[in-house]
This record gives structure tokens, sequence and C-alpha cells, in this order.
């Protein structure tokens, strides 16, 4: 097996500990943020190709203010809570009304508190 799947799969089996880590950076911002793992992971189907997707949901905020806190809430996970910057974490931060979608469509969703 090559390091870089090898490297892939030690990230992918820590994706509880670094949901944990963007739920404590969104929460640190927005104290009324919920955050959810969803997709493969939460699926327990992942693959080398996988990514640990991670629904953080901001009630009331605009599209603008949503896309500026993505980035806020990944860098303050990987400065202040340790978030490896190459993880393969990829992050949906929506308002309530758009997180109804992800509720209908995703199979499983894991509360992450």
């Amino acid at each position: 097996m090559s390091s870089w799947v090898k490297d892939r799969f030690m990230h992918l089996s820590r994706w509880r500990e670094y949901a944990e880590k963007i739920a404590k950076s969104a929460k640190e911002l927005y104290p009324q943020a919920e955050v959810y793992v969803f997709g493969g992971v939460a699926e327990d189907r992942i693959t080398v190709l996988s990514d640990i997707d991670i629904l953080v949901i901001l009630p009331g905020k605009s599209v603008q203010e949503l896309r500026e806190l993505r980035t806020r809430i990944f860098l303050n996970a990987v400065d202040k809570y340790g978030l490896p910057f190459d993880s393969p974490v990829e992050l949906h931060v929506v308002n309530e009304e758009r997180a109804k979608i992800y509720f209908r469509l995703a199979k499983k969703m894991i509360k992450i508190i």
C-alpha cells in the first residue's frame, strides 16, 4: 500500500476527532452552531477516495456570511484545535433552510456535540 493511501486512511479513521475539532471551532465562533457528519464516513462506507463530510448549520446567516464563516471555522480548527491542514474534511456550512435539503438527502447524520 502506498504511503499516500496509508496517510489517507489514517486521516479517515480519525473522522470523529476531526469533526469534534470543527465543532469546537464552529461553536466558539457561533455558539448556536449545530454540527453533523454525513456521507460515506457516517454510513461506514470509507474508501481511499472518501472525504469527511461535515455539515455546520448556522441559523440566520446569509449566503455571503456563510462563505466567510466556512473559511474562519476551518482555519480556527487548524490553528487553535490542531486539525491537520491536509485533513480530508469537506465543510458544508449552511443556514437552517438549506440544512433541510441535507437532512432530506442524507441516509445517515451523526450529530457531533
